[in-house]
């Protein structure tokens, strides 16, 4: 891997100019490719399950795979964040959406010159995507400040948010578009050529992305065991913080429920309502509209309701969706409730990150994010697990139903450390850590 002071070979050898930030249009640019790479992302959540489902007919397979797609990422996502500190986030940006880009058009040839082993490149597909997705995910988040001042930066986010909102809607309906007029193999040199053209725009952007400034001590080398040690502080922290632990212990159960829901969409909607898959595009797409209309009243709402209330609110319609989807009888009752209960993420997100960034202080913010979202997207591969050892006995409708039961009382345990969240002044101030 390359260090901050020769990062940058993929994109030539001109000499990166000395302004400390990204003009506007060249901005915009940067955020319409990182749109873009959203957009591949969404072909690819749709691409993948459904692969699956056709290659085995087989729900609990299903789920399998989409165990194998989120368990690399989420053990990944501490080291993405040291690496995210450490290289230029153009280096990040550049090869892992060229990665990404080979892997999808090399699947595409492995799956039509070996059909027999279409299930190990399926899998190998997942884990290397899942990689990185979350190199580029992190990246995005911790080098956005380097080159985007304070002043344009909640334009940026808002612009971002945007884009990824709309993926959201345009993505699977696109993929389901295509889908109807190509083999679903052949989604993926699509998904390839999305991934190539982010790459491109990244290198054409160098001369601005090259006078990002790394972090203060990028420097030094990386060892597993400089790695492990900011790992431990960031448990360390979190442990000394209630209402933030009372927040994840609440983002794992949600993730639970939607992460069933995701890993057996597929399954419900071509199995047991035996829809085209185009109706699967329609499925992923009502999630997105309903995410974007949370989008615009999340504000409005969290103005009038306290965090505390806010939160529990937004948790109920998420467990309301999946009890919809697990006792739906019609593909149209299966559509709403599915909706609800992905779309409606969006209104937990905000309540949640707004909190985090409340009750954590500014200085421990940094090494406690990581391991966060290490615990946060832990329980998507156990919702895979999940999927995997209950589908072959029980429908999938049934797994989703059980998921709801099960967050619902593990959210319950939580309770003493959310009741918490209650005292919205001072943040958790933790006794001094060293580190």
């Amino acid at each position: 891997m390359k260090t901050t002071e020769n990062s940058g070979d993929l994109g030539g050898d001109d000499a990166a100019p000395r302004q400390a930030y990204m003009p506007t249009a060249q901005m915009a640019r940067f955020v319409t490719g990182r749109g873009l790479a959203a957009l591949g992302d969404q072909f690819l959540l749709f691409a993948i399950p459904l692969l699956a489902y056709k290659l085995t007919g087989s729900a609990s397979q299903t789920g399998l795979i989409f165990l194998v797609e989120w368990l690399p990422r989420v053990i990944f996502l501490p080291v993405a964040g040291v690496l995210a500190s450490r290289i230029l986030g153009y280096t990040l940006y550049v090869y892992s959406d060229f990665i990404r880009s080979g892997l999808a058009i090399a699947s595409f040839a492995l799956m039509y010159l070996m059909p027999d082993g279409n299930l190990i490149t399926l899998c190998v597909l997942a884990a290397g995507m899942s990689l990185g997705g979350a190199q580029s995910q992190i990246a995005l988040e911790a080098t956005l400040p380097r080159f985007v001042p304070m002043n344009q930066m909640i334009r940026a986010q808002s612009i971002i948010q945007g884009t990824e909102q709309s993926s959201w809607v345009a993505g699977p309906a696109l993929a389901a578009l295509l889908a109807s007029a190509l083999p679903t193999t052949s989604l993926l040199v699509v998904i390839g050529a999305v991934y190539g053209l982010t790459t491109l725009n990244t290198l054409s952007l160098r001369r601005w992305l090259r006078t990002e400034k790394p972090a203060e001590g990028s420097e030094e080398l990386l060892t597993i065991g400089l790695v492990l040690t900011g790992i431990g502080e960031g448990v360390s922290i979190l442990r000394k913080l209630p209402a933030i632990l009372g927040l994840v212990g609440l983002a794992m159960t949600v993730n639970l429920m939607v992460g069933v829901g995701m890993a057996t969409s597929a399954a419900t909607t071509s199995g047991i309502f035996h829809k085209p898959d185009t109706y699967y595009g329609i499925l992923s797409s009502g999630v997105g509209v309903v995410g974007i209309l949370a989008f615009f009243i999340v504000p409005k709402v969290a103005k009038r309701l306290k965090p505390f209330t806010a939160l529990m609110a937004s948790y109920s319609l998420i467990c309301l969706g999946g009890v919809g989807v697990g006792l739906a009888n019609t593909f149209a009752e299966y559509a709403v409730s599915y909706a609800i209960l992905l779309g409606t993420v969006g209104f937990f997100n905000v309540i949640m990150r707004t909190e985090r960034v409340r009750r954590i202080p500014s200085e421990y913010f940094a090494k406690s994010i990581g391991i966060i979202a290490l615990l946060n997207q832990l329980s998507l591969p156990a919702a895979g697990f999940v999927v995997t050892l209950f589908a072959v006995s029980y429908s999938p409708q049934s797994v989703v139903l059980g998921s709801v039961i099960g967050s619902v009382c593990s959210a319950i345990l939580f309770t003493p450390l959310i009741v918490h969240l209650r005292n919205p002044h001072a943040p958790s101030h933790p006794p001094s850590s060293h580190g």
